[in-house]
């Protein structure tokens, strides 16, 4: 009981800590100043005449000719009905922007390294390098807010995916299920698709090492895995 009360305290004190962190470095937001970002200026303007539409006839429009020529609104803020996990996405992100994309940084490379078994300490340090690294700032600024949003998913979707190879199950299902589910709401799927790349890495390294050590069950679920990560990744090139 003791030991879980600490957990709990220890962990909802670094949370806290990335609050104010985020809030401190974009502290201009407390005073309802709001960051010129050049790529959502541009987003506005395609994004109009579906906004128009959907507040003339409350009803929501799926096509827009505000854009290249005509396109599906899915990737210009298309609502959806009973999208929860949305509700979930903006309950995690409830800081004003742009400092919720900091703490989403900080919160899910502190869980990752937990996950690999970091001290919690150190881990508030990598958390904090991970979050102000310059590129993460900068696009901030340039206005991708939807590679920021689903940058900041990615840790939590690895976590997850270590938990699974380290065969806590449940945990790893949830987490990677749950974080999967908010990474495809960011809808960035370029993004996705690189961290796809980067995870098949992570698999060949593992399904190696158990060849070498003629463990066959570990290499009976990486090749499932393999498979469907070749669907996943096949199905974003699709789309592209």
């Amino acid at each position: 009981m003791k030991k879980g009360l600490q957990f709990f305290f220890t962990h909802f004190f670094v949370l806290v800590f990335f609050v104010v962190a985020a809030l401190a470095y974009f502290h201009p937001v407390l005073q309802g100043k709001v960051i010129y970002q050049h790529d959502i200026a541009q987003y506005t303007g395609m994004a109009k005449k579906q906004n128009d539409f959907r507040k003339k006839t409350d009803e929501e429009p799926y096509w827009t000719n505000s854009a290249f020529g005509g396109m599906p609104t899915y990737q210009l803020g298309a609502n959806y009905p009973h999208n929860y996990i949305k509700k979930l996405d903006r309950l995690i992100r409830f800081l004003p922007r742009p400092a919720d994309y900091l703490f989403l940084y900080f919160i899910g490379f502190y869980i990752l390294l937990c996950c690999l078994k970091v001290d919690y300490k150190l881990a508030i340090v990598g958390a904090l390098a991970f979050g102000f690294s310059t590129y993460l700032i900068i696009i901030i600024g340039a206005g991708h807010n939807a590679k920021a949003h689903a940058l900041g998913y990615l840790p939590f979707l690895l976590a997850g995916i270590v938990l699974v190879f380290r065969k806590k199950y449940l945990w790893g299902f949830l987490l990677t299920a749950l974080a999967m589910a908010l990474e495809i709401v960011a809808n960035h799927y370029q993004m996705t698709y690189y961290f796809m790349l980067l995870v098949l890495v992570l698999g060949t390294v593992l399904l190696i090492d158990a060849i070498k050590k003629r463990n066959s069950s570990t290499i009976l679920f990486l090749l499932v895995y393999f498979w469907e990560q070749y669907l996943l990744v096949s199905q974003q090139m699709l789309r592209g």
